[in-house]
């Protein structure tokens, strides 16, 4: 579905862009972020190879962990050591003040290298008994650009709890994953305790999902893979959060099918820190369950429904008209009265008698104009991010231009830009933009920015023109 997405983008831009050229932009953009799909794993790949970051662009969404004082620091080149023939560069190091931590909010990164300190660098030295090269060898520290600034800061990432907290964004897994990074407008909309994307049936990071109510509508093999006994060690030092686990019973795991589970903790395993579990409680009873929680590359194992999630998508959905938007292949389902099937078609309209979850999926009850009902089931197991709103648009908010402005209506369902749309219509056929700038130069008043290099320009609330930003002003 995202390469459906990117190749109408693509092909958009281009017949746009051919209407003229490339508009100049200013100094102030020379730092936005270069979105490439082909330079970096969008899975957590920087969990245990940060050196693959090299030359991201990063963004900090948040500091309100107290605890990221501890990360962050400040410095310059050390001055070598006498005698230090090596020719290697490391740094000498301070914390940061914790209000310029917190000045950092919203700020994007460019990751320059993958450096030591000077504490790291003699560690390393003085252990290379095997002749190993340094240069070769992990390093404690990510070196980060500041977007705004052009300051240099050093971000310390040897640490196991913290790599799955790792604090910042990669903007090309932002990119790919936009539908379900969290927005600071949907956190905490409807769940007091925790801070938690609720647009979404998986969280990124896991611990965000303590005091959540999870139900588990079908157990398939992945699910019982998952599931364990466990214990919690007290004779470490270092983390509380290490336990043993075994494995659970397959009888028992088979019998938690239709089960609501309360999301008491996280945890790690001894053996592998980089392993999360979520410690379910059986909801009315007193059993403890610990789930393996899968990683990006594996969400599609997560078998769970999120309570919230699923109760802010069926208030969406339910009692809504669609238009089915444009797509590769038509997508046949089956009426359920007379068992035959029906072809969906680019422009058909429907109504949703109902938003559930059925045999492991997310569906939609269905009514055509005809008055036939049919399930329309996602795309992806639970656990992915829904593919409804990308293959249907919200007919509340786009059959109003079906007869006034046919052209741009019929755009919208193909999921295009066309000249003279409005902000609203190009809202509606390329969504929400990552960035939007107000401004009066180039006689423009709006520009908006998607995928960190296009951008398209409004001129009194009309398209006038998509562009790309040059390489060397990116």
């Amino acid at each position: 579905m995202n390469c459906k997405r990117i190749f109408s983008v693509a092909a958009a831009v281009i017949c746009l862009i051919a209407s003229g050229n490339v508009f100049s932009q200013t100094r102030q953009y020379k730092n936005m972020p270069d979105f490439d799909y082909n330079d970096y794993d969008c899975h957590l790949k920087f969990m245990v190879q940060p050196f693959a970051l090299t030359g991201q662009t990063l963004y900090l969404q948040d500091v309100a962990d107290t605890n990221l004082k501890n990360y962050f620091f400040i410095g310059g080149i050390a001055t070598p050591e006498k005698g230090d023939k090596s020719g290697v560069l490391y740094y000498k190091l301070k914390r940061m003040p914790e209000e310029k931590i917190r000045s950092l909010k919203g700020e994007w990164f460019i990751v320059a290298g993958y450096v030591a300190d000077q504490f790291a660098y003699n560690k390393i030295n003085k252990a290379m008994a095997d002749k190993k090269d340094f240069k070769n060898m992990q390093y404690p520290f990510l070196k980060l650009v500041v977007g705004s600034s052009g300051d240099t800061i050093f971000y310390n990432y040897q640490n196991f709890y913290n790599r799955y907290n790792f604090p910042f964004t990669p903007m090309s897994y932002f990119n790919a994953n936009k539908n379900q990074y969290p927005k600071n407008k949907f956190s905490n909309s409807d769940v007091s305790i925790v801070d938690y994307d609720t647009m979404s049936n998986y969280a990124h990071l896991p611990m965000r999902l303590v005091g959540q109510k999870l139900t588990l509508p079908v157990v398939t093999e992945q699910t019982i893979a998952r599931l364990f006994n466990g214990t919690k060690l007290y004779n470490y030092d270092d983390d509380s959060r290490k336990y043993s686990f075994t494995d659970y019973p397959i009888g028992k795991a088979k019998n938690l099918a239709g089960k609501t589970f309360i999301v008491a903790d996280w945890c790690h395993s001894a053996e592998n820190l980089t392993d999360v579990y979520l410690k379910l409680v059986e909801k009315g009873r007193r059993d403890t369950i610990y789930y393996k929680y899968p990683t990006l590359t594996e969400r599609g194992e997560f078998h769970f429904v999120i309570e919230s999630f699923y109760q802010k998508a069926r208030a969406y959905y339910k009692d809504k008209d669609f238009v089915v938007r444009g797509d590769k292949f038509p997508l046949t389902v089956i009426d359920l009265r007379w068992k035959r099937p029906i072809t969906v078609r680019q422009g058909d309209i429907f109504h949703c008698l109902d938003f559930v979850v059925k045999d492991g999926k997310f569906q939609m009850l269905m009514r055509n104009e005809k008055g036939r009902k049919f399930y329309m089931c996602e795309d992806f197991e639970l656990g992915d991010r829904l593919s409804f709103d990308l293959y249907l648009a919200d007919g509340n908010k786009v059959l109003k231009y079906q007869d006034t402005y046919p052209t741009a209506y019929k755009a919208i369902l193909q999921k295009e830009l066309v000249k003279d749309m409005t902000m609203d219509m190009a809202d509606q056929a390329w969504g929400k933009p990552e960035r939007e700038v107000t401004t009066n130069f180039d006689e423009s008043n709006r520009h908006w920015f998607y995928m960190g290099n296009i951008y398209v320009i409004f001129r009194n609330n009309k398209l006038h023109r998509v562009a790309m930003i040059p390489v060397e002003l990116r």
